[in-house]
């Protein structure tokens, strides 16, 4: 297992949209992709290839998340995450 924790940098948080682009980003991977979040005092964890899990998480713009990814690919799979996190998913930052 790798993780690495990352702040979310894009202005509208994971929307649907970022939340689409993430879940695509790591559906090629045969690795499980998940990341722990909180919200409303309820922590959880999300399946990052699931766009409904990503959505339930309700994480905002500056909130800290840490992505683990576990199976044979889980290098290749966080380093997909960590670019498009770090890029703004998709939007200006």
């Amino acid at each position: 297992m790798v993780s690495q924790k990352v702040k979310i940098l894009n202005p509208s948080g994971l929307n649907l949209g970022s939340a689409t682009t993430l879940s695509n980003s790591v559906l090629k991977y045969q690795s499980a992709v998940q990341f722990t979040y909180e919200a409303n005092d309820v922590k959880g964890v999300a399946n990052m290839k699931s766009i409904l899990n990503i959505l339930a998480a309700e994480v905002n713009q500056g909130q800290v998340t840490e992505i683990s990814c576990t199976g044979d690919d889980e290098e290749e799979a966080l380093k997909s995450v960590l670019d498009a996190v770090n890029s703004g998913i998709g939007e200006l930052v």
